[in-house]
């Protein structure tokens, strides 16, 4: 789940900084489809004017956080240290655009210093030879502290991310914390195979931790991409560097300080916070690095591959962009299919990898849907993130905000229909209006490109082998959704789709055991589930001669 930023980034401060993703994200019981239920050109614009709910943007003062930041520096060998050249670097308020803490700015050296002490955690440390059960309680206890200060997380991840408080106090950290528990589970429950050969042999399959991983996480959501990274490597009895997004690197360092409370011995999780051409390259390219897992946008995927390779060959999970179909079938209640295609597309500010960002609406309803969309679009309570009621708080920050305006102007230009939306919100911060778009072609750059924003377009189709052909014509594949009473529809639909997951009449359901990744190039590998502890395991096969086996 991430910003998306263009090759010329790479040669920016914002080289191998993860910005998705994430959804991107996440959860067990408590998916995100849970919160939903808790809660053209100037001569073609249509319902155009500030009609959306926004006094929270007006002269009301914004809330004070209710928290106070107390880890700022990088956390190596369990020590909070200062950065090795000394240097800091802001990190924002998206709601004013104001300084909100001066962050340690992790480098090369600081890399260094963390791989060296998960090196010698992983080798000469108790976590790997700790007993299963044991590094579950450990993961347990962790959970607990997590929920014990759950306010002042969600306070802090709204505050430097810009989400609705009321999305990461009610759903985000109860999702985070029935991960640790799912991954605590598994602990004691990794183990390897005994598997018959030809010949008078005994042959053991195990499975055993890959050694030190390397971790670069989002600003989307910056808490579950933690729990999605570190839950299952730790559980595998890796050791760990995670790099934050140099946007929201506050929950990461408070969440560590926690882990350590809870008993993880020093640098078994070690957290650099800083920028991809410096902290990112260097752990991509590590020589001692054992195996890479990265959220962010498809280009810098790219980048982290290649450094990769190019190092020590070390494997990579890469969770990247997309441009997921939301397809809204004919005998739809086209009511439920209006707000579920609003949350698919709208939620977390539209910053999620797997947003529904093309919704595809049979001909026969597609009028109807348009007018009704317009109308909740024009519903959406944006402002003040710390303020109850609110939908919709501020994009990240300065770039995203300025990127998804572009998008807006070239959907206008495009001869996209502007239904409502299509400018910024007040005058301070990063808020733009939910915008929507109709009578949108499969060639304007608003249906092809990831803009992770609040910026709705919907296509019009006339059949199900047409929509699924068009749902299929792009670089991405990592989500979709199917809105239809017809089994047979949704069958037939589901498994034409070339995406890694396809949510039927819901979406954003992100249990613990549910895998996530994409086909294409939205990445490789998966995350969650049994299917995530893979991603951390070696597999070693023993084979030992029998002396006159009994049977074989």
């Amino acid at each position: 789940m991430a910003a998306r930023r263009g090759i010329c980034s790479l040669l920016s401060r914002s080289l191998l900084s993860s910005s998705c993703s994430s959804s991107s994200c996440c959860s067990s019981g408590y998916g995100f489809g849970s919160f939903l239920q808790s809660r053209g050109r100037v001569s073609r614009l249509h319902g155009i004017g500030r009609r959306f709910s926004s006094s929270a943007l007006a002269e009301e003062e914004l809330v004070t956080p209710p928290v106070q930041i107390s880890y700022t520096q990088n956390l190596i060998n369990g020590q909070f240290v200062d950065a090795a050249s000394g240097k800091t670097f802001p990190t924002y308020d998206p709601r004013t655009g104001e300084v909100i803490a001066h962050v340690a700015e992790g480098e090369a050296e600081d890399i260094n210093r963390a791989v060296s002490a998960a090196r010698k955690a992983f080798d000469e440390g108790k976590w790997p030879k700790m007993t299963a059960y044991e590094r579950s309680r450990i993961l347990l206890r962790f959970a607990d502290l997590v929920e014990k200060h759950s306010a002042e997380l969600a306070a802090l991840e709204t505050w430097n991310n810009g989400k609705p408080y009321e999305q990461s106090a009610r759903t985000e950290i109860p999702i985070f914390v029935r991960l640790f528990h799912y991954y605590a589970g598994w602990a004691d429950k990794i183990h390897g195979l005994t598997v018959p050969a030809d010949g008078k042999y005994h042959v053991q399959v195990l499975h055993e931790p890959i050694g030190v991983a390397g971790q670069i996480i989002p600003w989307n959501f910056p808490l579950l991409m933690f729990a999605w990274k570190v839950g299952p490597a730790l559980a595998c009895g890796n050791t760990i560097v995670l790099k934050t997004a140099e946007q929201t690197p506050l929950t990461a360092l408070y969440v560590a300080k926690l882990f350590h409370e809870a008993g993880l011995p020093p640098g078994v999780l070690n957290v650099v916070s800083g920028y991809g051409p410096t902290a990112g390259a260097a752990l991509a390219s590590h020589m001692d690095v054992d195996k890479l897992a990265f959220t962010g946008s498809t280009n810098t995927g790219k980048v982290v591959l290649e450094l990769a390779s190019k190092s020590n060959l070390k494997p990579v999970t890469l969770e990247l962009g997309g441009k997921s179909p939301f397809i809204v079938c004919e005998d739809a209640d086209v009511d439920k299919a209006v707000e579920l295609a609003h949350f698919a597309l709208f939620f977390n500010q539209g910053q999620c990898c797997c947003a529904g960002s093309r919704t595809f609406v049979h001909e026969r309803i597609y009028d109807e849907f348009v007018e009704k969309s317009r109308a909740r679009a024009q519903r959406r309570v944006v402002g003040d993130p710390f303020k109850k009621g609110v939908e919709q708080g501020p994009q990240i920050d300065s770039e995203q905000f300025a990127k998804v305006l572009r998008y807006i102007k070239s959907g206008i230009e495009s001869d996209a229909t502007l239904e409502c939306g299509g400018d910024r919100l007040g005058s301070k911060g990063y808020f733009v209006q939910p915008t929507v778009f109709s009578n949108v072609k499969d060639d304007m750059l608003i249906a092809k490109d990831e803009i992770f924003g609040p910026v709705q377009s919907i296509l019009k189709f006339k059949d199900i082998d047409e929509v699924i052909q068009r749902a299929n014509a792009t670089r991405y594949g990592l989500a979709a959704g199917v809105f239809t009473t017809n089994l047979d529809t949704a069958n037939t639909i589901t498994r034409g789709l070339r995406t890694g997951t396809v949510w039927v009449n819901c979406f954003d359901v992100f249990d613990a055991a549910i895998p996530f990744g994409g086909y294409k190039m939205s990445g490789m590998g998966r995350e969650k589930g049994i299917y995530s502890l893979q991603n951390y395991l070696q597999v070693k096969a023993v084979v030992t001669p029998l002396k006159n086996p009994a049977w074989l």
